[in-house]
């Protein structure tokens, strides 16, 4: 089983969150520390022949574009599309750590502050948690740790891009991509943005629990209040490197 990757939680001021604006201005809306963000993803190049599923929220067209197959199960990469006013519900993961990078930003990260115990101790059961909104600029990363409630809106009128890393990626074991695949078929690369029906959606949340996901139903259900505020957890950038250098394939033998 894959060993759980040591993360360096950063400095929580490095995610200082700006007040939301309805119409930033072109300048406020670039991070600033965009550039070293997208240098971290710019080491990885994506597998020769990504899958490409219809996922949740609806109408998300979600293309893997590394996986445990190919990172020695160090990591899940993906590249996800999400429609004007989609998001995923409040969730947790148990056995994953998860990055979120906004290329382009028009995303609001939804961050709880409280750590959970395991899938018996859930928050509609030991207690509601508080979220903060965390708006993400152009090139903003957000790192959440397992056992701490996360979600995320897209909060404008466009479809935007947020791509997403998982770590460990077990094939097998503790694989993310086996609960995408289960409850959505995968799509051709044309069809991008194909809607879910209900289906779909209860499947999401149903079988969440066998992939070490706390999932609610609706926003209340985890949350008790919400506030603005800094991400939790800063963005973690040294452990992201780290991970997406240790999962490139070994070089040919001498």
């Amino acid at each position: 089983m894959t060993t759980m990757l040591e993360v360096e939680v950063a400095n929580p001021e490095v995610m200082a969150a700006p007040a939301l604006q309805s119409v930033p201005s072109a300048d406020s809306d670039i991070a600033d520390d965009a550039a070293e963000n997208a240098a971290a993803f710019a080491l990885v190049e994506d597998d020769a022949e990504p899958l490409i599923v219809n996922g949740e929220p609806e109408g998300a067209s979600i293309k893997f574009i590394r996986t445990g197959k190919s990172t020695k199960g160090r990591y899940l990469m993906a590249k996800v599309e999400i429609p004007p006013g989609s998001g995923p519900p409040l969730h947790a993961h148990t056995l994953t750590d998860e990055w979120f990078y906004a290329p382009d930003g028009g995303i609001v990260m939804l961050m709880g502050t409280r750590r959970y115990k395991d899938l018996d101790h859930t928050p509609d059961v030991v207690g509601r948690d508080t979220i903060r909104m965390v708006p993400m600029k152009k090139g903003s990363l957000v790192f959440a740790p397992r056992n701490h409630v996360h979600g995320f809106l897209n909060v404008t009128d466009k479809t935007v891009i947020v791509q997403l890393v998982w770590t460990p990626d077990t094939p097998g074991e503790e694989s993310l991509l086996e609960y995408f695949k289960s409850i959505a078929k995968p799509i051709l690369p044309s069809l991008k943005g194909a809607l879910n029906n209900p289906i779909v959606q209860l499947k999401a949340v149903s079988e969440a629990r066998a992939f070490g996901m706390m999932f609610s139903k609706d926003f209340w259900e985890y949350a008790e209040k919400v506030e603005d505020g800094i991400a939790p957890f800063g963005k973690n950038l040294p452990g992201l490197i780290k991970l997406l250098k240790s999962g490139e394939p070994a070089g040919p033998e001498a």
